[in-house]
């Protein structure tokens, strides 16, 4: 496969991913706001700007209050890291790859684009933006079920399967590192259940870490969203997707990879595998998810690297 096909395929999937994980952190902290209205922690916009770190953005000028904030990361074009944006970019990929991903996963990115850019639609998700979230979230679930029903599982569709592992694991892990820092000093109970559910509804796993766990502990949602081997978001989950990926891309190309990513996807995963559950937070587990992060963006650098993909 050429490597500027390989790109594309990886890029599309990775910001459709991050389009969706971009709209679900807003969408929590809409309601967030909305269960905390009238007291005094629904007063700052604490959770506004954990967003903006969580996401690596900095906003412009002028751009402080919450709406604002809101407005820049759903809305602008010219953000690169905004919804649009990222659905934007996954488009301009697809449209430059489509004799490759047939008319269907076309159409699907297309459709979610240009609803997005939708006047009318656009001017009722500013004043309520739920709609405009939830179409997100859709759009991006039926570009993966067209991807899976309707591509062969070859080389590409495990380029498209790596970037969406590889997205997942970056945001959960950065979720993580940012409202552990933000959230670990809470003694209220009931505002710390409450902010801790809204990290869970942040990365989609609300429901399924109650059907595992029941009441939320802040311990239990880390160890979930870190160890869980079912849930597709959590981070050992979307590891071990992208590291099958791999190996399946190094059999496609005969082994011609020299496999330095693969090494490297099993170690870190290796440490989250033998992380004993009930011993992982600790009075260091910062330190230790920004290391995680770390090496995963060193897995990424080096698939990058290895073939010739580019940013």
């Amino acid at each position: 496969m050429l490597s500027r096909v390989a790109d594309c395929l990886f890029w599309m999937s990775r910001y459709l991913e991050r389009a969706e994980s971009v709209a679900r952190l807003l969408n929590a902290t809409f309601h967030r706001d909305l269960d905390l209205a009238g007291t005094d922690a629904g007063d700052d916009n604490r959770a506004w700007l954990s967003n903006l770190a969580i996401l690596q953005q900095t906003v412009p000028d002028g751009v402080a209050a919450p709406h604002a904030i809101a407005s820049w990361l759903t809305f602008d074009l010219t953000n690169p890291g905004s919804i649009i944006g990222c659905v934007n970019r996954a488009r301009n990929n697809a449209r430059g790859i489509r004799g490759t991903v047939g008319p269907e996963v076309w159409r699907a990115v297309n459709a979610l684009y240009w609803q997005l850019r939708d006047a009318d639609f656009e001017a009722r998700a500013r004043s309520s933006p739920f709609d405009y979230y939830q179409a997100v979230e859709t759009g991006c679930h039926l570009f993966q079920g067209v991807c899976d029903a309707t591509l062969p599982h070859d080389e590409g569709w495990q380029f498209i399967a790596l970037g969406r592992s590889l997205e997942r694991a970056d945001k959960t892990l950065r979720l993580l590192a940012v409202k552990w820092t933000e959230l670990n000093g809470l003694t209220d109970d009931s505002l710390k259940a409450l902010e801790w559910g809204g990290v869970l509804k942040s990365a989609n796993a609300f429901e399924a870490y109650q059907r595992a766990a029941g009441r939320v502990d802040p311990d239990k949602v880390i160890e979930f969203l870190l160890l869980d081997t079912n849930f597709p978001r959590a981070v050992r989950f979307s590891l071990e997707e992208a590291s099958r990926a791999l190996s399946a891309i190094d059999g496609f190309t005969d082994g011609r990879s020299n496999g330095r990513a693969e090494r490297q996807l099993g170690r870190l995963i290796s440490e989250l595998k033998y992380t004993e559950p009930g011993h992982l937070v600790t009075a260091a587990f910062s330190d230790r998810l920004h290391g995680l992060l770390q090496q995963c963006l060193a897995v990424g650098r080096t698939i990058h690297d290895q073939y010739m993909l580019t940013t």
